[in-house]
């Protein structure tokens, strides 16, 4: 394994993987707690700060709107507040949370220029905003789209949401409006916002229609006896945020680990499973562990240690235990929960014996090259048999794969995601790793620290 030619990283199959990954911190959390830090107009103290290349592009796109005064350890983040704050200017590719950040960024009147924002995507945040009486205001400066948010005075929420990957970005208009909410929804709602949000002092609270399993027994049996059955309807989860007030406090923010880095270390270890790798600083919440669920699924064995309590949610230790696997139907809702890990657990599906589908994959479409498509050209890059779907894909694993090429610059969770496949495969792979080495420049020096190459 190394470099080939500029911008160019080979893979070649490895015997065994033994020893531990340290996960540098999460650059999306970091980014989050950020923008949350703007809304709720007070410092915060984010830390760790190692291994975030992403910090000088994100101070440079909020000057004026906010001020950075970081160290080796941490950094300290304040509001600017400047009237006369430029535009901010955003990589679509590169906004995490983009649905809630977006949204958010404007609740708070600012002025957004996303280079480049697909059509399919403005046409749907321009749907949204009208469903929750809104406008967006669009426009076209210097190649990027600006965006604008109008008759926020109107904002409203509907009593049920169409669909769980709506909630984000009402509940980040709704805290750029500093407004109170209450959503329901027929899916569970695991996202970082239940832990970040009440950091910052915000209140949010979920709860269910689903009745005590303490209840007594013979009260159950008579309320049965009286609606003449034993369901009461689909289960149904309301989510409850008061963003109109909060204490004025500088605030703390401890950031885990990078959960699509881990994500793709778990996959490869998967690929390559003699020896012994632990994965350390890894996040152990539901909403980060998409892939590891996966591989449980699957017939694998996860042992897991909490070590440490962050901003958002546990975070410690995993050791992947037992390893033959076979192919599941995912459902991929909500789908922030899956889009960064997706290209990971494709190829722990094309090496898994049978067929693994994944759906709820519908909104990649919105982006450009359509998301489903992409993921599927990597698919068929690697050699793997795979079908498309409306929303989702079909991949038939179990097979040997010789080394594959990827010269197209793919995004960095994509890119590293297939690069890793190369571990298993009986050639040479190449990929592209200019997106790569922007998020995660020591992803080569980690991955060669635990591996040793066949000859």
């Amino acid at each position: 394994m190394g470099k080939g030619v500029t911008g160019v990283l080979e893979v070649t199959a490895a015997r065994e993987m033994k020893g531990t990954v340290v996960l540098p911190p999460s650059g999306d959390c970091f980014f989050l707690a950020v923008v949350i830090t703007l809304a709720a107009d007070t410092a915060a103290r984010i830390a760790p700060l190692r291994d975030i290349p992403l910090v000088p592009w994100w101070e440079k796109a909020l000057a004026g709107h906010a001020v950075f005064n970081c160290n080796a350890e941490s950094c300290l983040v304040e509001p600017a507040g400047s009237a006369t704050a430029s535009a901010i200017t955003l990589s679509y590719e590169e906004i995490p949370y983009r649905d809630f950040v977006v949204f958010l960024l404007l609740g708070l009147k600012k002025t957004l220029l996303i280079d480049p924002l697909p059509k399919a995507r403005l046409d749907a945040w321009t749907k949204l905003a009208a469903d929750l009486g809104c406008g967006l205001q669009a426009g076209g400066e210097s190649g990027k789209t600006a965006l604008t948010l109008t008759g926020e005075e109107n904002f409203r929420v509907r009593d049920t949401l169409k669909s769980i990957d709506e909630v984000h970005p009402v509940l980040g208009l709704a805290l750029g409006l500093k407004k109170q909410v209450s959503l329901t929804t027929d899916t569970s709602f695991a996202s970082p916002l239940r832990h970040i949000l009440p950091v910052f002092g915000y209140t949010l609270g979920v709860t269910s229609n689903l009745r005590d399993k303490n209840e007594d027994p013979l009260i159950r049996r008579m309320r049965f006896m009286q609606i003449g059955k034993k369901s009461e309807g689909p289960v149904m989860f309301t989510i409850a945020a008061d963003f109109s007030k909060r204490e004025n406090r500088q605030v703390d923010v401890q950031v885990p680990g990078d959960d699509v880095l881990g994500a793709i270390f778990a996959v490869a270890k998967c690929l390559v499973p003699k020896g012994g790798l632990v994965i350390e600083n890894i996040g152990l919440e539901s909403w980060n562990m998409a892939t590891l669920s996966l591989f449980k699924k699957m017939g694998g064995i996860v042992a897991t240690q909490e070590t440490a309590d962050t901003s958002f949610g546990s975070c410690g230790t995993v050791t992947l235990e037992k390893f033959g696997h076979s192919g599941r139907k995912v459902e991929c809702e909500p789908l922030f929960q899956y889009a960064q890990q997706l290209p990971a657990m494709a190829v722990l599906a094309a090496f898994a014996e049978g067929q693994s589908v994944f759906r709820g994959l519908a909104g990649l479409r919105g982006d450009e090259p359509d998301g489903i498509a992409q993921l599927i050209s990597c698919v068929n890059l690697l050699g793997a048999r795979c079908g498309e779907m409306p929303d989702g894909i079909v991949i038939d694993g179990g097979r040997q794969f010789d080394g594959f090429d990827i010269a197209e610059q793919m995004p960095a969770h994509v890119a590293a995601g297939f690069a890793v496949a190369g571990l298993r495969c009986m050639g040479k792979t190449t990929v592209n790793d200019g997106a790569i080495l922007r998020r995660w420049p020591r992803f080569e020096e980690m991955l060669k620290s635990v591996c040793l190459f066949r000859e």
